[in-house]
């Protein structure tokens, strides 16, 4: 009897182990009398910066026929390059890639500029767009794009512009394609039969996707969010200042750029083409406005840049907004140190291309001592890179109680965050020697948390399932005794706080 309970201990602790559960008890140590692990042995995963081994993503490109009936799809392995998305890499190769007999091919099309932000993906290409015989081939060219994204885990909506102009289609606004394409033919009959429709006296709105950009609390970035909305057609940019003015409703770490309650445009929005050509959006607020951004602590270029590329991502063909308070043109604006100047008062979208941002998700100790979800703006790159992720993540380290923070109470360098291998699904995560002392003197529930901060922040990412713990490229039993960590870490959302992914401050 003794012999039998015995075992079935021997089987429950070893069970425990395997599982990332707990592991074994540690006395206390001093900082100073702490070894790191396996320190006999040679280092076999010296992982250094930031590294993608073997990760290639099934991707269904498509491809419209010629008579634009359907859509022929060409199944292909794709290899990311550094600091290439998976949508990027899909976009090039469908550009690319000659495609099956009888499809439509891109051309000279190029991609200018790529935009992956919030679940959404805008595609800039090069004027050879416009080389297309037809709107129906143009159509044509936009759906196989956005077909081919909407596939990727993650891609919820895709919006394509030619030199940085959103294109029409029978002189509506084509907006953000959501559902994948089944017939260019009869997507192009719905667009004239919602052209002629909306053109009637009275007639109903049509409803479409567009991206609004808003402003983000910690005053850094512009960030799209994906937004239905109803057009005639003469209200498509009122439709778009109206969602401006409703401000974020699913990103929570951005804010209004407009006053809801308070009508600041003097004068009902105007499309005027130039003598260039160009077609221009003015848009003339009272001299209230310098008021409301004062108060609600905006800087003017977050201001032009909301609408610069809310506009210009929807209107079709065009090229530039003018700003005026009192009639009176904002021909330039601060952005931190530098000056932009918009020659003729002409706020384009070039102008504020490299602040266009999107979110990640952190997992923190808030007030109340509970593992959250909270919400943060970052740059785009770093929305896809785990080293950037976690760079960020370790801000939070040494945080007094009752603020976000990290459950440790050393601070942590960047050069503790050694570098990040992702191998398939799984990151292994190699640290420093220091990473290993400081957190040697953890309770356990703060090593849980702290591991379950890293990995659940990691597995956050599309491209990562589990996490791989390595100290100075050697793989540790434990951080302080209690998580066994020679096997992968899979995320833990049972620990996490209920509303998981929301703000903090």
């Amino acid at each position: 009897m003794k012999k039998s309970i015995a075992l079935w201990a021997a089987i429950i602790s070893l069970a425990l182990a395997l599982s990332g559960c707990v592991f074994r008890g540690q006395e206390t140590r001093t900082v100073s009398q702490i070894s790191l692990p396996e320190s006999d042995d040679e280092p076999e995963n010296m992982i250094l910066g930031e590294t993608m081994l073997g990760n290639l993503s099934e991707v269904s490109l498509y491809y419209a026929a010629t008579d634009g009936s359907s859509f022929s799809t060409v199944r292909r392995s794709l290899r990311t390059e550094a600091g290439e998305s998976v949508p990027e890499a899909a976009v090039r190769a469908l550009l690319s890639s000659p495609g099956p007999t009888g499809v439509r091919t891109a051309g000279d099309v190029r991609v200018l500029s790529f935009e992956y932000a919030c679940g959404t993906v805008t595609v800039n290409l090069s004027i050879d767009a416009r080389a297309a015989q037809s709107p129906q081939e143009l159509l044509a060219l936009e759906a196989s794009i956005g077909n081919t994204l909407l596939g990727i885990g993650g891609v919820r909506g895709v919006n394509v512009l030619i030199a940085d102009v959103s294109e029409s289609c029978c002189q509506l606004p084509t907006g953000v394609q959501t559902e994948t394409v089944a017939s260019v033919a009869a997507a192009y009959a719905q667009y004239q039969a919602e052209r002629d429709r909306i053109a009637q006296s009275g007639a109903a709105p049509v409803s479409r996707n567009a991206l609004v950009y808003f402003p983000t609390d910690d005053g850094h970035w512009l960030v799209p969010e994906l937004r239905s909305i109803s057009v005639t057609s003469d209200t498509f940019a009122t439709a778009l200042i109206d969602a401006l003015k409703a401000g974020p409703k699913d990103v929570s770490c951005a804010v209004p750029s407009i006053p809801e309650g308070a009508e600041l445009l003097e004068d009902r929005p105007v499309i005027e083409t130039l003598a260039s050509g160009e077609r221009v959006l003015s848009l003339n607020f009272s001299s209230t406005l310098a008021n409301y951004l004062a108060f609600s602590g905006l800087e003017v270029w977050e201001l032009a840049g909301s609408l610069a590329l809310t506009m210009t991502s929807f209107l079709p063909e065009l090229d530039a907004v003018r700003v005026m308070v009192n009639n009176d043109p904002v021909t330039m604006c601060a952005l931190g140190d530098d000056i932009i100047r918009f020659e003729d008062g002409l706020i384009r979208r070039r102008h504020f291309a490299d602040r266009i941002g999107s979110t990640a998700t952190l997992f923190l100790i808030d007030a109340s001592d509970e593992l959250r979800g909270i919400e943060r703006a970052v740059s785009m790159r770093s929305a896809l890179s785990p080293q950037s992720l976690l760079t960020e993540l370790f801000r939070y380290a040494g945080a007094e109680s009752g603020a976000l923070r990290l459950p440790i109470s050393a601070v942590l360098r960047p050069e503790d965050l050694l570098g990040v291998q992702t191998v398939g699904n799984v990151a292994r995560l190699n640290l420093s020697g220091n990473f290993y002392r400081l957190c040697q003197t953890l309770s356990p529930r703060g090593e849980r948390d702290l591991i379950y901060a890293i990995v659940n922040t990691l597995c956050s990412l599309e491209s990562i399932r589990a996490v791989r713990f390595y100290i100075e490229g050697r793989a540790a039993d434990t951080l302080a005794g209690t998580i066994y960590l020679k096997s992968v870490i899979m995320p833990n959302p049972g620990i996490v706080a209920p509303s998981a992914i929301e703000n903090g401050d």
